[in-house]
């Protein structure tokens, strides 16, 4: 099991908007594409509107796949058209487990 990690911070003011396309648009497409999604949380005592995204794959190989795939689709090039400029600092990180078996968050 790999997981793919995303952090971004939104800039002021874009939290309503982004929750909206991020709901109605990207999750949609992204599942279209394959992605297990594992949830998205946002910071609620520390630095405000950051964002954690959290998406589970069986392999590198199978990540590497879907992403292409996704990154290629015009559709997510309009979303990104909107969400781009509200987000900013995004990293995105592949995760394996330390403890294998001991990661019971997915189950």
């Amino acid at each position: 099991m790999v997981l793919m990690k995303i952090s971004y911070r939104l800039r002021a003011h874009n939290v309503e908007v982004y929750d909206r396309v991020f709901g109605e648009h990207t999750l949609p497409l992204i599942r279209e594409h394959g992605f297990r999604f594992r949830g998205i949380w946002r910071t609620i005592v520390g630095d405000a509107q950051e964002y954690l995204e959290l998406w589970e794959f069986d392999s590198i190989a199978e990540f590497d796949e879907k992403w292409r795939k996704l990154m290629a689709d015009p559709k997510l090039k309009e979303i990104f058209e909107t969400t781009g400029p509200m987000v900013e600092d995004e990293k995105i990180s592949l995760l394996e487990p330390a403890l294998p078996g001991e990661n019971m968050m997915m189950s």
